[in-house]
Formats: C-alpha cells, sequence, structure tokens
C-alpha cells in the first residue's frame, strides 16, 4: 500500500473560541461567532461557494483585515482552480475533457495526474468498493434531482463502464500523461476524493502565511483545522458531529489540532419514493449498482491528511464496520499514522469507535 500517496502526502452552527461545532455535512452552512479571541490576533471569516457547495475559511493571527483578505484571495485561487480542473460538468475542465475524449493519451496537469494514480491504488486497496470510474452509474442516480428510481435495465447498462482502471499515469520530465488502454465510454467522477485533497494543499499555503496562529477550511462540511487556538490552554480545536437526521443534536465531540474531520452520511443527500419507507442516498455500491444499505448512518474520520480521510470515509460508509475497521488498520501501518480514528454512527442510535 505504500504509494503515490504515502510517499508525497499529496502536497498532503461553528461556535469558535469556547469551542468549534461543526456539522459534518456536504450542504452545512456554517455560523461563526468569534467571541472574544484576544484583541492583537484577531479572527477573520470569508465565505464562498465551490465544490457545489457552500464554504468557509476561518483565519486567526497577529494580522489586518487587508492582510487577510490577500491571504483569503490565495487559498480561494487554489479552490476554485481545482473546482475547475475536476468538474463534470465544465466543458473546460480536464475531467471533463477525458470522460470526453477521442484519443487513448490525454496530457494533463500534475494535480489531474496525481489523484488519477492515488484513486487507482484506493481502488485496489478497497478491492474494488472505492471506484472512480462509476461516474456513469452516479449520474444515473443523481439523487440530487431524482424522485423515482432507476429503471433496473438501466443500471445493468451502466455497470459494465465500471470497476475500469485499465490505465496508466506517466509523470516524468514535467510531462504527465494517463494512457488508457480501453473503453472509451467509461467517465471518471473525484467528487469523493477532490475536497479533502485541495484541502491537503491549504495547508500547504497556511504554511507559508505569516503571523497565522490557527485556520479553520470548512469545504462544506469537509473540515480542516489549522494550528493552534492561542486562548485555549491546550490549543485544540473542539468538532462537534451532528445527529444523522436531527435537526441540530451534536452526538459526539472530538478534539483535533492540525487534522481533517471528513463525514460521509446517507443523511446528506437523499430522496424518497411514494409509498416506501427507505432513503435512496448518494453513497452508491458500485458493486451492486445500487445505495449503501447497511445500518451505518454516518461515519467519521479523524487524520492529518485529508485526502485520506476524503477516501476512507466514502469507503468505510460502503464497506460495513467490519472491513472497514481492516483498510483502517493498513492506513494506519503504512501511513506510520496510528491516530487515524473512525467514528460509525449507525441507524438504532450507536456509536462505535475506533
Amino acid at each position: 500500500m505504500k504509494s503515490v500517496l504515502y510517499k508525497n502526502r499529496l502536497v498532503c452552527y461553528i461556535v469558535l473560541i469556547v469551542s468549534l461545532v461543526i456539522f459534518s455535512s456536504c450542504t452545512t452552512k456554517d455560523r461563526v461567532n468569534p467571541g472574544d479571541y484576544r484583541e492583537r490576533e484577531k479572527s477573520y471569516q470569508d465565505a464562498f461557494h465551490a465544490f457545489d457547495t457552500e464554504c468557509t475559511i476561518n483565519i486567526y493571527g497577529d494580522i489586518d483585515e487587508a492582510t487577510s483578505k490577500v491571504y483569503f484571495d490565495k487559498l480561494k485561487e487554489l479552490f476554485y482552480n481545482y473546482n475547475k480542473m475536476f468538474s463534470k460538468t465544465d466543458r473546460e475542465s480536464e475531467v471533463y475533457k477525458i470522460n470526453h475524449r477521442d484519443s487513448d493519451i490525454v496530457s494533463v496537469s500534475k494535480e489531474v495526474a496525481e489523484i488519477f494514480a492515488v484513486a487507482k491504488e484506493m481502488y485496489d486497496w478497497s478491492s474494488g468498493y472505492f471506484d472512480v470510474s462509476a461516474g456513469a452509474l452516479f449520474d444515473l442516480w443523481d439523487v440530487k434531482n431524482r424522485t423515482t428510481l432507476p429503471d433496473p435495465h438501466d443500471i445493468a447498462k451502466v455497470m459494465p463502464l465500471t470497476d475500469n482502471f485499465n490505465y496508466d499515469v506517466e509523470m516524468e520530465d514535467g510531462v504527465n500523461e494517463i494512457i488508457f488502454y480501453n473503453n472509451l465510454a467509461t467517465t471518471y467522477d473525484f467528487g469523493a476524493l477532490i475536497k479533502g485533497y485541495a484541502c491537503d494543499a491549504a495547508k500547504n499555503i497556511l504554511e507559508g502565511l505569516d503571523k497565522i496562529d490557527a485556520a479553520i477550511i470548512n469545504l462544506g462540511g469537509n473540515v480542516y483545522c489549522y494550528g493552534e487556538m492561542k486562548d485555549r490552554e491546550d490549543g485544540l480545536f473542539n468538532v462537534g458531529i451532528y445527529k444523522p437526521f436531527s435537526t441540530g443534536e451534536i452526538i459526539e465531540t472530538v478534539k483535533v489540532k492540525n487534522k481533517s474531520v471528513i463525514t460521509s452520511g446517507n443523511y446528506q443527500r437523499y430522496f424518497k419514493v411514494e409509498g416506501d419507507n427507505r432513503i435512496y442516498h448518494h453513497i452508491i455500491n458500485p458493486k451492486t449498482g445500487y445505495p449503501t444499505d447497511n445500518g451505518i448512518d454516518s461515519v467519521s474520520i479523524i487524520s492529518e491528511n485529508a485526502l485520506l480521510g476524503d477516501y476512507l470515509s466514502t469507503t468505510c460508509m460502503i464497506l460495513g464496520e467490519e472491513y472497514a475497521k481492516k483498510l483502517i488498520d493498513g492506513c494506519r501501518e503504512n501511513f506510520d499514522d496510528d491516530d487515524i480514528k473512525a467514528i460509525f454512527i449507525y441507524a438504532d442510535g450507536r456509536i462505535s469507535k475506533y
């Protein structure tokens, strides 16, 4: 499992000050109360839209408002670039061009080459349960706009387009290429990775910003907490995770510093069918072609590497707890990070921590 991701780390309700409470959901809109932070080390916030969700950045430090705007612009430029680069719908994006390719060899940016290489490794680690090549299947379900179930015959038609990692990634002397060997109809979807990837890249920018004590990157619930909260003795952020399907009940709280907290859940995007009590959500099992259904409502991953957290939160939801623990064990060993943690929340309210 030692990989491109291992070697490179891939450039690897909020109430602040007394605590930080974040609803880990891809549709979260955060409210920030800066509280009584040290007068010299002020708090600044910016909000924006990217990755099909509402996002916020909070910065704390000995800076003025003009400097904070410069810092926000640097971070937002990164996010906007990644948003465009990996969009499935923007005709100018690299992923769109790959999904509509008419050639077996496609020249790409370093970032796109890296994520294609890592996604292939993640597919192997998960025994095929994490499958970014299932874009056609994900598009068919489109739970954001659906009110009826897809026709089983349509599902059967797109299943042969999944499970396709028959490509090589070449990265040498500044030339980045992906060489595909078959099935031009396969489309790739990096929605389960791109926010984690972007958080890791943002961390590198934050490390280069002068006089920054702490920052919170919240990309629609994918949260990265950077630095230390100077007004807290332990310097830690308190991140609260809401109970699935609740109207604001916090079911668990974790303390973190320089870590990401990333949640995948069936309550985030779903639809119901008239006369059917089940929910049909956006976490699709690529082996069955249908939303995963194993009694788990959400999985939260706490990790230093946000891309890894993004991957694990989705994959663990699909695998179920027993097999998810084995996957986490492998990541702890191969990333030399025994501090990777998981919180499983079940439909019956039970909480399991690992």
